[in-house]
Order: structure tokens, then sequence, then C-alpha cells
């Protein structure tokens, strides 16, 4: 079976959060890269292998911002699997410490925007009716509202022998067997 389409629904502000979370994880991952680039002659005299572990760092950075925004594109694309990607883009975030944070707004961006789309749920859409009442369609409120009642009972006519019910003290011909509105036995 695919998966429910929600038209143009999807969980915008997790959405943009990510999106924008990415970014600043990916920007911040390929700031540390030319860091540890253009400053390899000063960190190298300073810490013997420095700039290596800068622009490792930076490579992580860059690979998690371009996850956290491919998750966060996947979010807008197919909301019907936002807790999978909300996820995701969590699992990410917190991952993308270890790559510079994004100059620490990355990460609290993309993981706000995770979260809130791990917990979206879409809206409730009304339902049309097709159909006859039972198979889909809405049934009429006034016919589901009224309960049945038995038919009234004739008139009687004045001068006429009658006796009361007694489950319900209405008054039916002397000869009738059962009563005339609620139907239990004459005795």
């Amino acid at each position: 079976m695919g998966s429910p389409s929600y038209g143009s629904i999807y969980p915008s502000t997790a959405y943009w959060l990510s999106m924008i979370g990415g970014v600043l994880v990916l920007l911040s991952g390929i700031s540390a890269i030319l860091e540890g680039i253009f400053l390899t002659s000063f960190l190298e005299s300073i810490l013997p292998g420095i700039s290596a572990v800068v622009i490792g760092e930076g490579i992580a950075g860059v690979l998690f911002g371009v996850v956290i925004i491919y998750a966060a594109s996947r979010l807008r694309n197919t909301p019907a699997s936002a807790r999978t990607w909300g996820i995701a883009i969590i699992v990410f975030a917190v991952l993308s410490i270890f790559g510079g944070g994004g100059f620490l707004l990355g990460f609290i961006l993309a993981l706000i925007g995770g979260i809130l789309a791990a917990t979206w749920h879409p809206p409730v859409m009304p339902q049309s009716g097709y159909g006859q009442p039972g198979y889909g369609a809405p049934m009429n409120p006034s016919a589901a509202a009224s309960p049945w009642a038995p038919p009234a009972a004739p008139p009687l006519r004045p001068g006429s022998a009658q006796r009361y019910c007694s489950s319900c003290g209405s008054p039916n011909l002397a000869a009738a067997q059962f009563c005339a509105k609620c139907g239990a036995p004459m005795s």
C-alpha cells in the first residue's frame, strides 16, 4: 500500500529549522577545512599534526551538514515518514558536534527541527462522503438523532367502550388484544 498523500501539508517549521541548521553545519565544516589548509604552516610549527585533525573535523562537518540537508528535503517531500527523517536529523545534529557543530547555532536549530519533525502529526482532514449512509457517507443528522417510535394509536370514537393499558396508560378499544401505543398485551 502506498504512503498517504498530505498534499501541500508538511512539517514546515521542522523543515526550515533543519535546513538552516544543516546549512550552518555545512558552512562550519567548510570553514574548518579552510582553516586547516591555510593555517597549516602556522599550526604545524606549534602543534604537529593539528592541521590533519582540523581538516578531518571539517570533512565530518561537511558530511553531517549534507546529510541533515538531505533529510530535511526528504522531510518536505515525504511528510508521511516525518518521524523517520526527524530521528535522522536528530542523530546527525548530535554528531555534528564532532564536526564543528554549525557554530553551535546550526546544532541547536537542526536538533529542534529534528524533534519537531519526529513529533509532527498531520492535521486531521475532513472526509468527503460518497454513496449511501453506512457506506462511508455521513448519515442525515436528523435521521440519526430520532429514536424509533411505534405508530400512534388510532383515535377513539366518543362513547365507544375503552380500557387503559396497564403498561403505558393509554386508552384503547375494549376489544383490543394489544395496546395500540406501546404494543403490550392487554390484560
